[in-house]
């Protein structure tokens, strides 16, 4: 056992301190406190012939952080289509299909709108996208086909809402072939959410399962008047806990315009 702290002469340009050893210390736990990858620690510590035994004492030269990486060069059109709102700059946080909502359009019209973006799904602050126009409202009763989330494309389902206006709007949600709610963990049922526009609100369906060759959910209740910036999702549901959990099938009351 060592009896001696070993000390480095000197320590990397950019590190963060000197660490002395305690008991019970091993260099992964040092390099997890610290922020560092274990690699990284080692190379900093040649003096530490085996990093598998450390010892009380011992003093380690701690380096810097990572680097975070560099983002990647905004992507902005060449031009936009004819008759487009305007240009948006995308801020952190924003998705396609939460900017889609903002402007009143669907998401597939965003999409199209912008084929400087090749994956619709993979957008990055400072990017620049054009904004189609305004979609006219709605006409009803009318479908809208619900597809899944990147969360649930694993799963081969599918879903569909139809909206009749009967003075307030009856809403029926349907959800075909759904994984049993114990494959999203502690969840027991499904819902529907239909989200108006700002402020949001949301009306909540819980469904039923319907017996079948193909398991099918079924709700419908009635909500105020519709708008196409209004979301219609599925999402498991605890009816115990009130937990909410990731959508797994989404569509647009704007699709109703389609």
């Amino acid at each position: 056992m060592s009896t001696r702290g070993r000390v480095p002469a000197t320590c990397p340009h950019g590190f963060q301190g000197r660490y002395t050893v305690v008991s019970g210390d091993t260099m992964f736990f040092i390099a997890r406190r610290f922020g560092v990858s274990l690699q990284a620690l080692i190379n900093a510590n040649p003096h530490i012939h085996d990093p598998n035994l450390i010892f009380p004492g011992d003093v380690l030269c701690v380096p810097g952080p990572p680097k975070p990486p560099k983002p990647p060069k905004p992507r902005v059109p060449k031009k936009c289509p004819p008759g487009f709102q305007g240009r948006y700059t995308v801020q952190p946080g924003d998705t396609m299909f939460f900017i889609a909502q903002r402007f009143g359009v669907s998401l597939q019209a965003l999409i199209n709108a912008n084929p400087h973006i090749t994956n619709p799904d993979l957008i990055f602050p400072g990017d620049v996208l054009c904004v189609p126009e305004e979609e006219p409202e709605p006409t009803f009763p009318c479908a809208v086909v619900l597809n899944p989330t990147r969360e649930a494309r694993r799963f081969d389902i599918w879903g569909s809402v139809i909206l009749n206006s009967i003075n307030d709007f009856a809403v029926t949600f349907v959800g075909v072939n759904l994984p049993h709610p114990r494959r999203f963990g502690k969840y027991n049922s499904y819902i529907g959410i239909h989200n108006l526009a700002k402020p949001r609100r949301e009306f909540r369906v819980e469904l039923e399962l319907v017996e079948n060759e193909i398991d099918t959910w079924v709700g419908t209740r009635t909500v105020p008047r519709a708008t196409p910036k209004d979301t219609l999702e599925i999402r498991p549901y605890n009816t115990h806990t009130d937990e909410v959990g990731p959508v797994i099938l989404r569509g647009r009351v704007a699709d109703c315009c389609n």
